[in-house]
Order: C-alpha cells, then sequence, then structure tokens
C-alpha cells in the first residue's frame, strides 16, 4: 500500500503531498484581476486542497506592477485596484494552504543566470519563479510558452513538471 495515499490529517481528508508552484496568473484573480481561466472560480479552491500550494514572492511584486499598469490604463479605478491588491495580499499572507518559497538565493540565481544566457528567457519574473521550481523540484503551472519551451532542450534545467492550468484540472 502506497504511504501516499494513507497520509490523513485530524479530520480524515488527505493531506496534500504533492508540491505545485504557481505563476503569477494564478495568484492575480486574489488581487482582482480576471484572467481567462476555465472555471477558475470554481477549481482553485479544489486546487490549493488537493495540492501543497508555493509561490515566489516575486509574483507578489509582479502582481502589484500588473495592477500599477491597469490603475494607469483607468484612472477612475486606480484607488480601487490598489484597495484590492492589499485585501488580497492579506487574504495570500494568511492563507495557511499557501506558503512562500524563498525569495531568491545563490542556487535560484544561478539556475535563473543559465536560463538569461543560455536560453534567452528575458523576462527576470519568469526566469525566477522557474529557477524556484527547479530548486524545490517542483511542479510549475505555467501558462508562459516560453517556459514550457525549455521542456524541449535536453539541456535546460528542468523542475519536477511544468504544466498548464487545462492539465492541472483534469487531475482535480
Amino acid at each position: 500500500m502506497r504511504l501516499r495515499g494513507l497520509v490523513r490529517n485530524f479530520r480524515g481528508r488527505r493531506v496534500p503531498t504533492a508540491k505545485l508552484l504557481l505563476d503569477t496568473t494564478y495568484l492575480l484573480p486574489i488581487f482582482g484581476v480576471s484572467v481567462k481561466l476555465k472555471d477558475y472560480n470554481v477549481l482553485f479552491p479544489k486546487l490549493i486542497n488537493k495540492y501543497s500550494i508555493l509561490y515566489n514572492p516575486a509574483s507578489l511584486v509582479e502582481a502589484k506592477w500588473i495592477i500599477i499598469g491597469l490603475s494607469r490604463r483607468k484612472p477612475s479605478l486606480r484607488e480601487a485596484l490598489l484597495n484590492r491588491f492589499r485585501e488580497g495580499l492579506r487574504a495570500i499572507l494568511s492563507d495557511t494552504r499557501i506558503s512562500q518559497t524563498v525569495l531568491t538565493n545563490s542556487e535560484v540565481e544561478e539556475i535563473a543566470d543559465e536560463l538569461l544566457l543560455r536560453y534567452r528567457v528575458n523576462d527576470y519574473f519568469d526566469r525566477i519563479i522557474y529557477a524556484t521550481a527547479v530548486y524545490y523540484n517542483t511542479m510549475l503551472l505555467t501558462e508562459d510558452r516560453e517556459l514550457h519551451n525549455l521542456l524541449k532542450n535536453k539541456e535546460a534545467p528542468k523542475p519536477r513538471e511544468v504544466i498548464r492550468w487545462e492539465d492541472i484540472i483534469k487531475r482535480l
């Protein structure tokens, strides 16, 4: 009998054992930014109950960057967008089902630098999030094509798995 199937918490429910690192896209709705992901509002709660969810704090910075960009395009919504970001931040930081990784360390930076120098991944947020997944040897949930394409290169550093929303929802 597999040990993973036997792990349960005090209420008799399964305790999540598989770790899943989220790209920023999946945090955006918590900050009030809509994303085009099928049945996100219904399936995200199932996701955080099935997996041990991780995110890199760089995603919080990237999300704020996106909020600021939206507020520049829609100045009348600026205050509401900034308030919603703070509310979302409180929610994420207080939810015990969602954990922060380290922002960075020398190993994460080495992987991120390799992604820049050898594989031309220019976006720092993408590099640091992907490198974090490699460092922790976790699954990475991302829609980013460039990061998925790294899997085609045999020499590129790889996390445990790189998957899209459409793939993860089949597992829920």
